[in-house]
């Protein structure tokens, strides 16, 4: 694990990578990135507008373009759940970073996600939320050094547990 500078929260829209990625940032005393806002303020456009406006896959190919342009040197980073479909960003992610599987419930997502169709989600023109929880879950897994189960447990219990992981593989 030497060498990898910043940690990368993977998982579905919904599970919490933004809240637990600034926590966690705190916690280790790194910075936080959240790609989405900050692809809105580089592009001047949310994600759904970029699906709306140029497609899906000039969406996968601006996350790729804004992602390998962030230092991840002492840096928590949660992208979009769609960069998983990205195989040589992920490549390079896993090479350079810690990836962090933040694993849930479909249930619990679909909760959260009753935005779903504003929140620019890829895929979800064609396949239902289930479908795209169903395809995106073992790639999340093949990638992750680390898989934390987020059900039902406090911030502070996942950010604890990241930690203890994270430290582990340093």
């Amino acid at each position: 694990m030497m060498g990898k500078q910043g940690i990368v929260l993977i998982g579905m829209a919904g599970v919490g990578k933004s809240t637990i990625g600034s926590a966690l940032a705190r916690a280790l005393g790194f910075n936080f990135t959240d790609l989405d806002e900050y692809i809105q303020e580089k592009d001047g456009q949310t994600v759904q507008e970029v699906i709306d406006t140029r497609g899906e896959e000039a969406l996968l190919q601006l996350e790729k373009q804004r992602m390998l342009e962030l230092d991840m040197q002492r840096k928590v980073i949660a992208p979009g759940g769609s960069i998983i479909y990205n195989s040589g960003l992920m490549e390079y992610l896993k090479r350079h970073s810690v990836l962090i599987y933040l694993e849930d419930t479909f249930e619990n997502i679909q909760t959260r996600l009753k935005n779903a169709p504003t929140r620019g989600i890829v895929g979800l023109r064609n396949k239902s939320l289930r479908q795209i929880y169903d395809e995106r879950h073992p790639l999340y897994a093949i990638y992750a050094d680390i898989c934390v189960e987020t059900a039902g447990k406090s911030l502070e219990k996942i950010v604890s547990e990241i930690q203890n992981q994270y430290r582990r593989l340093q």
